[in-house]
């Protein structure tokens, strides 16, 4: 590619060089004619008008026949005509001179009016010799050429040659121990892949008995984790113990009373009001379904989920929070706190475990309980909000407390971490590894008073068997302790 770009490529240049100089050859014996039919037509004009236009004509035209003939002679970058050089040349065009400087005077003579004697008939007589030796001189031209093509050829064959030759050099040089070379490098690679694949398939086989392995400490993981879960409900139930033994006194208590009034009645032959009897047996009634209500509650509350799968079901949020708030209604008459619900009118449907649910909220709400112990209980005050933003729902508590560190909202989230005296640290991380594998998130906001604990879950599509389920027992907006 070096040789091509240094000689034959100059060399095609120079050929292709060639082709205007001919032209231009040809142009110039036509121009000579040319000139000649002015100079004729300048002297034998029959008025001075045409004899004007004819001497014009003979000025461009012998203007034009020595610019061609200087740019043959002596070559011209405006008409790209090279110079060509060669003692053949040389000699024929000092030979041209003889009839080319004549035929230059006379028409210059024409041109300036000076006819006397005829100049035309000088320059058709150095005409003919003049043309002669432009034909010999545009045969060496094209015999330049023509000798220029056979030094091309040449060269490219001389070039052809010198490539096959190194190309049978380097093939018995060079190819020929470098493919022995590959061969025995071939050799080896296969040895060291089939090496290499005996390595990976023990290791994949390390491999999937460690995943193996991690997949068993995973599922013990999660079994650990609804088991510390656990945990957590039963000891918040230890804490509502006081309050549930409370709520099914009443209940209890109740039944006691409305049977032995009954007994009282059924004592007397025939009964004295048999439509008191009959309120009180209604009473009984509706008092042993609210024990029992309260005991189911319970159990449901304390019941331990599925280790490794998740009970997920279509529940009423806001429902789900009145029974909560239901459930601690005891603690929080006895801390002698405002609660303030905010659920709005429509029920909400998420996807959820609603036991996993409750745990969350139970443990938000004792955590405000407690936060408030040091405050006067006049000023004690809980608020449970639910909000719809599109696709999600928002519960947020919110109590007047001391609040939290402003600095790291974070840290109570961490495992362990508790500004209780008697506490694990583990409520706050379990209610987020809760809400977390619901898809939700829960985070505690900055307040300027008081702490502002909020989780959302995502809204599944609303079911109406929810909005018509009744609640087994009333709970009022706003309970005062």
């Amino acid at each position: 590619m070096i040789i091509d770009q240094a000689i034959i490529q100059p060399l095609l240049v120079r050929m292709d060089a060639y082709a205007p100089v001919i032209n231009l050859a040809g142009r110039q014996r036509m121009l000579s004619q040319k000139l000649a039919k002015a100079a004729l037509a300048a002297e034998s004009a029959p008025d001075s008008q045409l004899r004007e236009a004819s001497r014009a004509e003979l000025s461009v035209a012998l203007a034009e026949w020595i610019a061609a003939n200087d740019a043959l002679r002596h070559g011209s970058d405006e008409l790209r005509i090279p110079r060509i050089v060669s003692a053949e040349l040389e000699s024929e065009w000092a030979a041209l001179d003889h009839d080319f400087q004549p035929i230059v005077d006379a028409a210059q003579q024409i041109i300036a009016g000076n006819d006397e004697p005829p100049r035309a008939a000088a320059i058709l007589t150095h005409e003919a010799p003049f043309l002669a030796r432009m034909e010999q001189i545009v045969g060496l031209f094209e015999l330049e050429a023509a000798q220029e093509v056979a030094r091309l050829r040449i060269y490219s064959l001389a070039i052809a040659a010198a490539v096959a030759s190194l190309l049978v050099t380097l093939g018995w040089f060079v190819v020929r121990p470098a493919t022995r070379a590959i061969r025995t490098q071939v050799d080896e690679l296969e040895h060291r892949v089939a090496q290499r694949t005996a390595d990976l398939a023990e290791m994949v086989a390390s491999l999937q008995h460690e995943v193996a392995e991690r997949k068993l400490a995973e599922a013990n993981s999660r079994r650990l984790a609804a088991q510390l879960s656990h945990a957590d409900r039963v000891a918040s139930m230890g804490h509502l113990a006081i309050g549930l033994a409370h709520e099914l006194n009443q209940p209890l208590g109740a039944i006691a009373n409305f049977a032995a009034a009954s007994e009282v009645i059924l004592e007397q032959s025939p009964p004295a009001d048999d439509r008191r009897l009959h309120q009180y047996l209604r009473q009984i009634s509706e008092a042993s379904l609210r024990a029992g209500q309260i005991v189911h509650r319970i159990r449901r509350f304390v019941a331990r989920t599925k280790d490794d799968a998740n009970d997920y079901e279509p529940v009423d949020l806001a429902a789900l929070i009145r029974e909560v708030v239901d459930l601690c209604q005891y603690e929080i008459r006895r801390h002698e706190t405002t609660l303030d619900l905010r659920l709005g009118e429509h029920p909400v449907q998420v996807a959820a475990d609603p036991i996993e649910i409750q745990q969350v909220l139970v443990n938000l709400v004792q955590n405000a309980l407690q936060s408030m112990l040091a405050i006067p209980a006049a000023s004690r005050c809980i608020a449970i909000e639910l909000e719809v933003d599109d696709d999600w729902a928002t519960v947020n508590v919110f109590d007047n407390g001391p609040g939290f560190d402003a600095a790291d909202l974070e840290a109570p989230f961490a495992p362990f971490h508790t500004t209780k005296a008697a506490g694990l640290g583990v409520g706050l991380s379990i209610c987020r590894t809760i809400i977390a594998a619901h898809g939700g998130d829960i985070r505690i906001r900055p307040a300027t008073s008081g702490a502002h604990v909020a989780f959302q879950l995502p809204v599944t599509q609303p079911n109406v068997s929810l909005a018509n389920e009744a609640e087994p027992f009333e709970i009022m907006d706003r309970i005062t302790g």
